[in-house]
């Protein structure tokens, strides 16, 4: 699963409009334990506010654990690639009974100073004095500019865009995250209309989002790591070298998964991790001579060298695999994973693969395809990751009564397949589907011989409601939803 959820350790708005009497600016106001975050703009409400440097303005301040991120890129849980991961702030509407501004941006920027969240929670009268606030970011300690200070220069900032005021907020923060993750220090982001707003004739009333202290738990603050987790073993839906294709299509990786007592682990004693691979047909095992194939590098031989899996920077321990393409037309081939040669050779694994010839037609068929998850549960624990199994099938598929006695049904592999999951009581959309090189392809689906699959982690869903996933192939240059739903539930904690 290629999403992780970072949820905000702290925020606040911090405003200087005025107070109830609209006499007194509310500087000194905190609302950091509220459950709604603010931003506006007001302009001449009373003859004190009728120019910029007198505004009344509110602005969001947002932290996240970047030092959570930091970690999890070292152990492996994220990826270390900084070109595989893209990180999206998420802030989701709040509906209220006010007035909302039309056609507007909002400037994000970094934060250059540490603040304190506060714990007040009056948002209407400002009546609960405390720190971070307009002027002070902690106790004792003032902002370096009035209204929060920020960091400006390249890759700091980003700005959005909102056409009826109503939308929620998913940026691309990826720049400011690695900055963060590169050394700058992390203070959060800063959330406010843009400065030629606040010199303005018209007033921005006013855009509020769910706060980190919201009582509806998919609408707080996230930062989200997004990245593409599929993993592409061809054992299954290997093809044949075509001049109708081209040298990356032509490639397939076919894998090998050392488990030893339930666990990946690396093959002792290999030098470099690196094993030989050769090739061989036959109609039970190998035979003859090992067959000629091209490697990803485009020469050809009969062996190939394999190694251990590198996925978005992250080398993965007991997973070696190999790159090659192969003209051999034989119903089954060999795969044999090897060290040495000679009476010095030992052989660690022999597959199986059958190459499929690739197929070309005068005709363009729609096919349609009928969908199961063959290992989902009911419920589960928040927190498991269980890894489901896809089985994929055309609709049409019309067997006899010989094959439905003699063979199990093979499952068709998607290469391009992505899963999404909502709430089934209102449709929420927990986790949309991560189509797109602008979303990293975050939820596309792995495959091996035994199809599609993918990993759930649970972490991120409220326990006590049931849910629904649904997936999506993208297929002929478009991707087309599939009908089918497929749910679980989410267990309520122990008590």
């Amino acid at each position: 699963m290629g999403i992780k959820k970072y949820y905000a350790t702290k925020d606040n708005t911090i405003t200087n409009a005025f107070e109830s009497n609209l006499i007194t600016n509310a500087t000194g106001s905190n609302m950091g334990a509220a459950d709604i975050l603010e931003t506006f703009v007001i302009i001449g409400q009373t003859s004190a506010s009728i120019s910029a440097a007198s505004a009344e303005q509110s602005r969001v301040i947002i932290q996240f654990p970047v030092d959570t991120i930091q970690t999890d890129m070292g152990n492996g849980t994220l990826p270390t690639d900084s070109g595989s991961i893209k990180f999206h702030l998420n802030l989701y509407n709040a509906p209220h009974g006010n007035s909302t501004p039309e056609n507007f941006t909002l400037d994000l920027m970094m934060l250059s100073q540490s603040w304190n969240e506060g714990r007040g929670l009056d948002m209407d009268n400002y009546t609960d004095a405390g720190v971070s606030n307009w002027i002070s970011a902690s106790s004792g300690v003032s902002w370096a500019s009035t209204g929060g200070s920020f960091i400006r220069g390249a890759n700091t900032s980003a700005s959005i865009s909102f056409d009826t005021g109503l939308e929620n907020i998913s940026v691309d923060v990826s720049e400011q995250v690695y900055k963060w993750l590169g050394g700058t220090s992390n203070y959060g982001f800063l959330l406010k209309f843009p400065d030629a707003a606040v010199s303005g004739t018209d007033s921005l009333y006013t855009k509020m989002f769910f706060s980190r202290t919201s009582e509806f738990y998919h609408y707080q603050p996230t930062l989200e790591a997004r990245w593409d987790s599929g993993r592409k073993d061809n054992r299954g839906n290997f093809f044949i070298s075509s001049s109708m294709a081209s040298a990356a299509n032509n490639l397939n990786t076919l894998y090998l998964y050392n488990v030893i007592r339930g666990q990946l682990a690396n093959i002792p004693g290999l030098t470099g991790n690196k094993l030989s691979v050769a090739v061989y047909s036959g109609s039970t095992s190998p035979v003859g001579n090992a067959l000629t194939v091209v490697n990803s590098a485009g020469t050809s031989g009969s062996s190939l060298t394999a190694g251990l899996l590198v996925e978005n920077g992250n080398t993965i321990s007991g997973v070696y695999t190999a790159s090659f393409a192969s003209t051999s037309s034989f119903t089954t081939l060999f795969d044999v994973w090897h060290t040495g040669s000679g009476a010095s050779r030992i052989e660690f694994h022999t597959g199986s693969f059958e190459p499929k010839p690739v197929v070309t037609s005068d005709l363009l068929y729609d096919t349609v395809y009928l969908t199961t998850i063959t290992n989902l549960d009911d419920s589960y624990k928040k927190g498991q990751k269980p890894r489901l199994r896809v089985f994929v099938r055309d609709k049409d598929w019309s067997p006899n009564i010989y094959t439905v006695a003699n063979a199990a049904v093979d499952t068709t592999v998607i290469e391009d397949a992505y899963y999404s999951i909502h709430r089934s009581i209102d449709n929420l959309e927990i986790i949309p589907f991560g189509t797109g090189s602008s979303n990293n392809n975050f939820t596309r689906l792995s495959y091996d011989v035994s199809g599609n699959y993918f990993e759930m982690d649970t972490s991120c869903l409220e326990p006590g409601y049931m849910y629904g996933i649904k997936f999506a192939y993208y297929l002929q240059g478009e991707y087309r939803e599939q009908p089918e739903v497929f749910k679980f539930k989410i267990e309520e904690d122990d008590v």
